[in-house]
């Protein structure tokens, strides 16, 4: 059976960084991705891990921060159904009348452990990825960032037409 794709490179890290436009605010950031588009190029993720700031600690409420990493723009936060889900996490803080549990992981696609070659989570055909936050209930900004673990791949011109026409109609 022939192989949709062939790894071209040694792996390699995509960063990026956001903080909301302002508290408990979707927002959303494009980061570019080295690619040729001539050649078929994609790029094969084989691990994404997150960093944040914390929840706050906030009496009787639960605050959280959620991060994620998509293949498409969206408006919103998406859950693990959406196809173009590269990565998630969220963050979450309860709080009671003055005690405070967290900060927990309740909501995690991705990778914590160190990453194999053979790993993988998705190919990006385009050449951006969106990186998102959105805290809950917190008072100020929040902010994250993403280290992404990558490998350039060469695809057959049916795989690059099917991945690039989903990206482009999601």
């Amino acid at each position: 059976m022939a192989k949709a794709y062939k790894i071209t490179s040694d792996p390699f890290f995509v960063n990026g960084s956001i903080t909301e436009t302002g508290a408990n605010t979707y927002t959303a950031n494009e980061i570019s991705l080295p690619l040729d588009s001539l050649n078929q190029e994609g790029v094969l993720v084989h691990a994404v891990y997150f960093t944040s700031s914390e929840p706050e600690q906030v009496p009787n409420q639960r605050t959280g921060v959620t991060l994620e990493v998509s293949a498409t723009s969206k408006t919103g936060l998406i859950g693990a159904n959406d196809a173009n889900l590269i990565a998630r996490r969220q963050l979450f803080v309860s709080g009671g009348a003055a005690e405070f549990s967290g900060p927990h992981v309740v909501d995690f696609i991705g990778s914590t452990a160190p990453y194999q070659e053979s790993d993988n989570l998705m190919i990006v055909a385009t050449d951006n990825v969106f990186f998102a936050i959105k805290g809950i209930n917190n008072t100020a900004a929040a902010s994250g960032q993403f280290r992404m673990v990558c490998s350039r791949v060469k695809l057959d011109a049916a795989a690059y037409a099917a991945l690039v026409t989903n990206e482009l109609t999601s």
